[in-house]
């Protein structure tokens, strides 16, 4: 694919079309992990972190609410607030919600015991604002956590999507966590926030895929038809040759297997 198709294919990740209507794509795209090994708990994790007594805690990019519920059930006594750019997701979850967007957070400066960040950063284009407006709310003391993608996560899946593109299209496409990869990888998030915290803790959380059946891959696929630069007739080939080539798979093989290397970033004391 063109150098000009990859940047549209990033223009359009980071727009937040793929979540406008709300969260169904996202859960397409969160469903393969319910086959993870071992599962991990990333919530409670966070959960574990925070500490005693928080008076207020903010779900920045908070999505379908995966972590807001745990919060509020362990933290009743706290303001937990979920924010997010996208209406659609937002419509669907209970209050207290904000929409807003990462860049421009209308919270005060040092008002959030907490901040979270989950596995949204790499969606936002100026990535150095909105590290600045989540270290701006933090209060004294607080801490930041945030997740993505280590740079080897997944090979398998994108190779299916690089094998299918070739096929179907006659040229390769990264696909869009490319830009995962080359905007906010665990490594690039480790390096910039450690520029910025005085303690960064990575919680590395490797594992493997286990996919008994193509149907929950074929979903997360299809959930990122708006992310990438591509006619609808053309994903749609490119599709047919993903679930040729699964089928193919499962005629001899039980599982499709796909190791998957994700991690939470645990940051203490802003060097400002």
């Amino acid at each position: 694919m063109s150098d000009q198709r990859e940047q549209d294919t990033k223009r359009r990740f980071q727009s937040g079309e793929n979540y406008r209507e709300g969260s169904g794509n996202l859960k397409a795209r969160e469903g393969i992990f319910s086959y993870r090994r071992p599962q991990v708990d990333m919530p409670g994790m966070v959960i574990d972190r925070i500490g005693a007594e928080p008076k207020r805690i903010l779900d920045v990019g908070c999505g379908s609410g995966r972590y807001l519920s745990r919060l509020r059930e362990a933290f009743p006594g706290a303001e937990v607030i979920g924010v997010d750019l996208s209406p659609g997701m937002l419509d669907a979850l209970p209050k207290p919600t904000v929409l807003a967007d990462v860049c421009d957070l209308p919270f005060e400066s040092g008002s959030a015991d907490a901040v979270l960040a989950m596995h949204m950063l790499y969606h936002v284009p100026d990535l150095q604002t909105a590290l600045d407006e989540l270290e701006r709310v933090l209060a004294p003391g607080g801490t930041l956590f945030t997740s993505t993608l280590a740079s080897d996560d997944r090979p398998e899946y994108a190779a299916l999507w690089r094998q299918a593109t070739r096929e179907a299209l006659g040229a390769e496409s990264e696909g869009p966590y490319r830009v995962v990869l080359d905007h906010f990888s665990q490594e690039t998030a480790q390096a910039m926030l450690s520029e910025r915290f005085a303690s960064v803790r990575l919680h590395d959380l490797p594992g493997v895929i286990e996919l008994p059946e193509p149907g929950p891959l074929v979903a997360a696929f299809r959930s990122t038809a708006s992310f990438v630069d591509m006619e609808p007739g053309d994903f749609e080939r490119v599709m047919a040759h993903i679930e040729a080539d699964l089928e193919r798979h499962f005629a001899t093989e039980d599982l499709f297997r796909m190791t998957v290397h994700t991690g939470i970033l645990e940051c203490r004391d802003p060097r400002r």
